[in-house]
């Protein structure tokens, strides 16, 4: 393949990263919908999603590396040291679609990172919640003393 193959396909590849961060956006979007609503049917399922985007998100990065590495091959550089932007430079005035498509990935990255700790604080805030509920339904004075009762499964406060 010649480079404005490669640069093509990288092109395709990064927009198909694009929309796999704007459907991971969506999916937290859901998770967090039923973790606000205490819908733990819900959450499991969406839960269970999960698992596809994360398979997409993985199938991109390896093609996106794939060709990273064979642009490396075309222009003898040592594999790992392109990046879009070099790239994009690179190309000159026909890298400018790739440097778009960079930037865009960089603040999908960033807001998909962004949501996922937004999500994280969420769920530590259900664990609390949860863990305070219960010591104080059984009467335990520390988080050590419920942890050594036993556990519940399937249970709803």
């Amino acid at each position: 393949m010649n480079v404005q193959s490669l640069v093509i396909h990288l092109e395709d590849t990064i927009a198909l990263e694009i929309e796999s961060k704007r459907t991971a956006l969506a999916w937290i979007e859901r998770l967090e919908g039923a973790l606000s609503d205490y819908d733990p049917d819900r959450f499991a399922e969406v839960v269970e999603d999960g698992a596809a985007i994360t398979r997409g998100d993985e199938g991109n990065t390896a093609r996106r590396q794939r060709l990273l590495g064979q642009l490396a091959g075309a222009w003898s550089v040592p594999q790992g040291t392109l990046t879009l932007g070099g790239i994009a430079r690179r190309l000159g005035e026909g890298g400018a679609r790739l440097e778009v498509l960079r930037e865009d990935l960089r603040q999908a990255v960033s807001e998909v990172l962004r949501r996922r700790r937004r999500l994280s604080a969420l769920i530590g805030m259900h664990q609390r919640i949860n863990s305070d509920l219960m010591q104080l339904v059984l009467g335990c004075e520390s988080e050590e003393e419920l942890a050594q009762g036993g556990s519940l499964i399937n249970a709803e406060v």
